[in-house]
């Protein structure tokens, strides 16, 4: 071969390899610089840029949304469906992460050149003086062209060339996708904000519990590093700018200064902070969240930077005025009248202080079937119990009160305890429901769906132990005194007495279940059950017990994706209950009672997990 022909046979590869690579980027398109009609998962591409993935997405929806939250990943909390419930817009929440504040000039530009802006919520914090126009060299942090003013063939050739391993990570992905959330999908294309599922789930409770978990561990040894605010002429500047282009459009703005958390207040200068916010004040009125009892308790924040959405609805809700659990001290409306003051309480809160009255212990007791031979409870044991409760200082308390307690602020009595029972059984009614009646105490009953009113399994003719019915149900509800909630329809069967193998006896998946099967499973199930409650409570379902008290972080997804509130394990331990934390209300321990434990014996389990 002559080298003529070698070199042309060179020259042709290397044509034919980079053709290749455009080809496999345009047609993955694993930032969503190009178009997304073939796989149709623009939360992959909003993970890989979110700048990119995000305009482009909403270049097709120009109609959809006339409203937008903006700012660096601190803003991820403002969910845009509450902010357009509150101002009347249809909005989304186009925050980036790592955005300075040329990204969010940038942004709202384009936005109000392309379209009829109403409302704009800026979420910054101080950050947003400490970095300026970064990013447009990585391929993960660039602004679409249009919106920057960058050249067009720049942008499109940095894209069109791109390291291919993008594209075969975005391909595997496709293939391997789950239901849940993954690290390759950490946005909800439809809204804008993270994907939050899981860490919306999970249970939240003993401070100690938490610091302990591998994802909270650095709450313990909060980083150290000086963060000087070497920008804050530009955000001076920008913060002008951006106050300028939506006033020129009559747009309405709503600044916001998020959430610290404690310790990150040592790495800021003083007299630095002072300045951001007088600079800020030049510009406009703005609400402060920085500083308050949120910042002192780690359980409300995802990690050291992102506040939990539930904070961020506490946000929203100070501004509008929302009736629900907000702390005292959160939330500062500032303007040039009031900066001296603010500034002056600013620097005397304080940070290091403990919050006081914001959680509280939470014994539950879970019960089963009551009578007097086998593994029953001999009815007199539980009276003897609950009375004993009572002379220690504890009171009854029922679901919603522990719902008014974490979602309004509501108190609960002092020594507060929930009573569970378990299945559903007809001696809950008949033996246990007369005696709480006669001493006014409440209670949740969690019945089985499949086994309701019934004394046989299912169709077999087997007998079992009654369970009660509807009119049951319907008198004991009437009562006020009594929850009836679900233990699922049929997730809790009999190894012994079903006759399709293998029995489902919990929630569990089975071994070799595909992920979409067990889904449709488990969600038929649920919804099944939630039709029985739905009927006999009219109202839908809102509370779980886990059959036999087995449960994983995918089955708190999927109960917390259908609005369950709370969710019941069987784990022992007393359960703490944090005012605008919902995930408090996720996996919550019970003490199971059971034949022959004496009161004593339970007080001790009690005081000793609470202490």
């Amino acid at each position: 071969m002559s080298n003529k022909n070698f070199f042309a046979m060179f020259i042709g590869a290397i044509v034919l390899i980079f053709s290749l690579v455009i080809l496999l980027n345009i047609f993955v398109n694993p930032f969503g610089a190009f178009d997304e009609r073939y796989f149709n998962k623009n939360t992959f591409n909003f993970t890989n840029n979110p700048r990119v993935a995000k305009m482009n997405y909403l270049e097709g929806r120009r109609d959809d949304f006339d409203s937008f939250i903006v700012g660096s990943s601190g803003a991820a909390a403002i969910d845009p469906l509450k902010f357009g419930e509150y101002t009347n817009t249809h909005s989304y929440n186009l925050f980036y992460y790592g955005s300075d504040l040329l990204d969010s000039y940038d942004t709202i530009k384009y936005l109000l050149e392309t379209r009829e802006l109403k409302e704009v919520f800026l979420g910054i914090n101080y950050t947003s003086a400490m970095t300026f126009d970064q990013g447009e060299d990585q391929l993960t942090h660039k602004m679409p062209y249009y919106a920057s003013g960058t050249g067009e063939f720049s942008y499109y050739k940095d894209y069109l060339l791109a390291n291919p391993k993008y594209s075969l990570a975005k391909l595997r992905n496709y293939i391997n996708d789950s239901h849940y959330p993954r690290p390759y999908k950490v946005f909800i294309e439809e809204t804008g904000v993270y994907d939050k599922r899981a860490r919306d789930s999970e249970g939240v409770g003993d401070l100690d519990e938490y610091l302990d978990r591998e994802a909270y561990k650095i709450f313990r040894e909060y980083p150290e590093k000086d963060k000087p605010l070497n920008e804050l002429e530009n955000f001076s500047k920008y913060m002008k700018k951006i106050k300028d282009l939506l006033d020129s459009k009559g747009v309405e703005m709503t600044v916001a200064v998020l959430p610290v958390y404690k310790d990150d207040f040592k790495n800021f200068n003083s007299e630095e902070l002072k300045a951001y916010y007088r600079e800020l004040a030049e510009v406009t009125d703005f609400w402060d969240f920085s500083k308050s009892s949120i910042s002192r308790d780690p359980r409300y924040f995802y990690d050291t930077t992102h506040v939990r959405n539930s904070v961020g609805d506490m946000v929203l809700a100070k501004i509008y005025g929302e009736d629900t659990y907000i702390p005292d001290d959160f939330g500062h409306l500032v303007g040039k009248e009031n900066l001296e003051d603010f500034l002056e309480d600013f620097e005397a809160y304080p940070i290091g202080g403990e919050n006081v009255g914001m959680e509280k212990d939470l014994p539950v007791l879970m019960f089963h079937h009551f009578g007097d031979g086998g593994y029953s409870i001999p009815i007199k044991e539980f009276k003897d119990k609950l009375l004993m409760l009572r002379e220690e200082g504890y009171e009854t308390v029922s679901l919603e009160d522990i719902y008014k307690y974490v979602f309004k602020g509501v108190d609960l009595p002092e020594k507060p305890v929930l009573i569970t029972f378990d299945d559903g059984y007809m001696s809950n009614y008949s033996l246990a429901f007369p005696f709480l009646k006669e001493e006014g105490m409440k209670a949740v009953i969690y019945t089985i769906g499949s086994s309701f009113g019934k004394d046989t399994y299912k169709d077999t003719g087997e007998p079992i132990i009654p369970h009660f019915g509807e009119a049951e149900a319907k008198e004991m509800l009437a009562s006020n005194l009594i929850e009836i909630q679900s233990h699922s329809f049929d997730m809790h069967q009999s190894e012994k007495l079903e006759e399709k193998k293998p029995a489902r006896t919990n929630v569990k998946q089975f071994e070799g279940e595909g992920e979409e099967e067990y889904i449709k499973a488990f969600l038929g199930d649920f919804e099944e059950e939630d039709r029985l409650i739905r009927s006999i409570t009219g109202k839908g379902t809102h509370s779980f017990s886990y059959p036999t008290g087995y449960y994983t972080d995918e089955t708190e997804i999927l109960l917390w994706e259908k609005g369950i509130k709370s969710t019941f394990t069987s784990d022992p331990g007393v359960n703490v209950l944090v005012k605008g934390l919902p995930q408090s209300l996720y996996a919550l321990k019970r003490f199971n009672v059971t034949k022959g434990i004496t009161g004593e014996e339970l007080m001790e389990q009690i005081v000793r997990n609470e202490e």
